[in-house]
């Protein structure tokens, strides 16, 4: 938790606020009013790029420091530059309901065999004190064979966490190689009459 983030009263338009480097924020939870203001959007890029799921202290004005996490972020669709951002004040002492997201590691067997990863879930929910949050969850896929899959409940126990996405949540799977299709005798004929009665009709 050694990232601290600046908030500063909004003032002016939103799109003026954007042009000038902020983004609006809102901060809320721990038993406190939804409160409004802007933070430097380059500053919460980094964080975003680092680790999406940190606690962070957030200052603000004339109110001292909070601890928050980033609950929920907007991005313009084809710039991609950040738009809103909403960050949830936590008690330290409190579990609270967040994503971890998966990191696969390895080559897994079935892919180097010619089969194809199909990544189905991409975060796992859980239940847990801010103390145990991680930027990530490394989940070694190796051994996986060509049909093979891997499911929640295939995970290995993390102390601390409760999992809340259901154990039959498909995760992760190595799918067959994709058959390319051969043509049939008849479409094979037939391409060519096609484009045959084609050249008569441009002639």
């Amino acid at each position: 938790m050694n990232t601290t983030v600046r908030l500063t009263e909004r003032s002016g338009s939103t799109t003026s606020q954007r042009s000038k480097g902020f983004v609006p924020v809102v901060i809320y939870g721990a038993g406190s009013d939804t409160q409004s203001f802007t933070a430097d959007a380059k500053t919460i890029n980094e964080i975003l790029g680092k680790n999406p799921r940190a606690i962070l202290k957030v200052e603000l004005p004339n109110s001292g420091s909070k601890n928050v996490v980033i609950q929920e972020v907007q991005r313009q669709p084809l710039s991609r530059n950040l738009l809103h951002v909403d960050f949830q004040q936590i008690d330290m002492k409190v579990v609270l309901d967040t994503k971890v997201a998966f990191h696969f590691t390895g080559d897994p067997v079935g892919v180097k065999s010619g089969g194809v990863q199909q990544v189905e879930l991409y975060e796992l929910d859980i239940r847990t004190l801010p103390d145990n949050l991680k930027a990530n969850f490394e989940v070694d896929i190796s051994g996986l064979e060509i049909g093979d899959q891997l499911l929640v409940s295939d995970l290995p126990v993390h102390e601390g966490w409760e999992v809340l996405t259901p154990e039959d949540a498909l995760i992760v799977r190595i799918a067959p190689p994709l058959a390319l299709e051969e043509p049939t005798e008849d479409e094979a004929v037939a391409e060519p009459a096609a484009v045959e009665a084609g050249d008569k009709e441009a002639e």
